[in-house]
């Protein structure tokens, strides 16, 4: 059965499948909010960009379900230091575990194993919107500084409040409150990745900075400011533009509620 593009609003949690064999195992918290994922997909430039919580729905329909298939891990890393190369390649390892193999998350795994899937289909000629709102909503959880550190009594806390820092709440459907965040935020439009390793580099100094911020907050015993939490998802949906551009996706330019800059944001 064939669908127009239009038509295909949101994602399936099979597709999920095309990322790993997944066991079901219910994800600790979620990462940003659902306005908050699609701005930063919208700023990237997908044009589809309201799939962007679909990971999440996946999630949900699994557990509420008892499914075994689910990419719970594949959205955080219970970092204790500093993530590395070496992590990188660990997690690839574990594309597909629970919980009880990887309790401690895969998601530089992930985003990296989604990038190489995204990029094939694309090559392929596929419909790959889907794939691209996996990709992008990975990209927005690195960015989220309780999703790359250990998952303690302040991260539980403090998770829900830091997940909704730039949420609009005024708003009364979900999707109205994606442009006024876009349009607070400034993306790099001249990032570029030329191999897998650059990749990696840029995807490893998002995940420390997150880290480091994470750190920060549990020193300081405070939430994320609104300011910190548009320069995080700044990163975010730099990083997830040029990995279309890597992918063979091309971006939509011309969104008068997002700033484009050529330079770091």
């Amino acid at each position: 059965m064939k669908f127009g593009k239009k038509s295909k609003l949101m994602i399936i949690p099979a597709m999920l499948a095309s990322f790993g064999a997944m066991t079901f195992a219910p994800a600790p918290a979620e990462a940003w909010t659902d306005q908050t994922h699609m701005a930063i997909e919208r700023a990237a430039g997908l044009m589809s960009y309201q799939n962007a919580p679909s990971p999440d729905v996946s999630k949900t329909v699994s557990n509420i379900n008892k499914l075994r298939k689910t990419d719970g891990q594949g959205h955080f890393f219970d970092a204790s230091k500093p993530p590395t190369r070496k992590d990188v390649e660990a997690q690839l390892e574990m594309i597909g575990q629970g919980r009880d193999d990887s309790p401690d998350g895969w998601i530089l795994g992930a985003i990296i194993n989604a990038t190489r899937k995204s990029k094939a289909w694309t090559e392929l000629g596929k419909f790959d919107d889907y794939n691209y709102a996996i990709l992008g909503h990975y990209c927005g959880d690195l960015s989220m500084p309780l999703h790359m550190s250990v998952y303690d009594d302040f991260n539980k806390k403090h998770h829900l409040n830091i997940d909704q820092t730039l949420n609009h709440s005024e708003v009364k459907w979900d999707v109205d409150g994606v442009p006024l965040i876009t349009k607070e935020m400034t993306v790099d439009d001249s990032l570029r990745f030329n191999s897998e390793d650059e990749i990696i580099d840029h995807m490893l100094m998002i995940a420390n900075e997150s880290f480091e911020l994470a750190q920060k907050l549990r020193a300081e015993d405070r939430e994320l400011t609104h300011e910190e939490a548009i320069q995080r998802v700044n990163r975010s949906a730099s990083f997830f533009r040029a990995l279309m551009r890597y992918c063979g996706k091309t971006p939509i330019n011309n969104d008068d509620n997002v700033k484009y800059v050529n330079g770091a944001n």
